[in-house]
């Protein structure tokens, strides 16, 4: 495993090269649980605690995040390597922070969240046609399915603390701007026509967009940590 080029700082965005290390890293997790975990998940995952009720510790999420009691604990062969997973997976942890903390009005603003989720069509179209044809037998997950579903999984494990008084005005809130995370997340053979007919990019972008109004959501009502 290569070594994370030296960062100034702590809240340093992630580079591509360190971008491509902490999939290596997510993938030796992969390889080391039963848990199957990917960039794109994990990315989701790191969205929603960046916009979720309260700050939860790594002690926290580390546990629901892998499906084991004792966290990151025992996960890597190498202590070298987990310290490097930390540290690249609080500075993505910072960026999303950062990022939907600051004031935007075009998904095209640089400043923009961009998830980590993975072009599997434009993938495909690269390799040679016989890669190409083993790894669609393989199976292929439809487009941002895996970052909605790492968003979900912190929304449904901390169920208590999105929990809104029934049927009230702001629980119908909460609702609506999942619903395109649930979209994302939902086997294809599950969307009405309705949904199938909206591209999936679009479907993306309302989550993207759902990710700064919850935020913003729970910093209304005196809840999270403001960045």
């Amino acid at each position: 495993m290569p070594a994370s080029p030296a960062s100034p700082s702590p809240n340093a965005p992630l580079s591509d090269d360190e971008i491509d290390i902490l999939a290596d890293l997510v993938d030796l997790i992969d390889e080391a649980t039963d848990v199957p975990l990917s960039l794109e998940g994990l990315d989701g995952f790191i969205t929603a605690l960046a916009c979720s009720p309260r700050a939860l510790a790594p002690g926290e999420f580390f546990p629901v995040l892998l499906e084991r009691a004792d966290g990151l604990d025992t996960v890597f062969e190498d202590a070298s390597d987990e310290a490097r997973f930390v540290a690249l997976f609080e500075r993505r942890r910072n960026e999303v922070a950062r990022t939907l903390a600051a004031p935007i009005e075009d998904l095209a603003d640089p400043r923009a969240l961009s998830p980590l989720v993975m072009d599997w069509q434009g993938l495909l179209a690269e390799l040679p046609p016989v890669e190409a044809r083993r790894l669609e037998t393989a199976g292929i997950p439809p487009y941002a399915q895996l970052w909605a579903g790492g968003f979900l999984l912190a929304v449904e494990s901390w169920e208590d603390d999105w929990k809104l008084p029934e049927g009230s005005k702001d629980e119908a809130f909460v609702d609506e701007v999942l619903d395109p995370f649930y979209i994302l997340a939902a086997p294809l053979d599950e969307l009405t026509p309705e949904e199938h007919t909206i591209r999936r990019e679009d479907h993306l972008a309302l989550a993207i967009w759902g990710a700064y109004e919850l935020r913003e959501f729970w910093l209304d009502r005196g809840q999270a940590v403001r960045h």
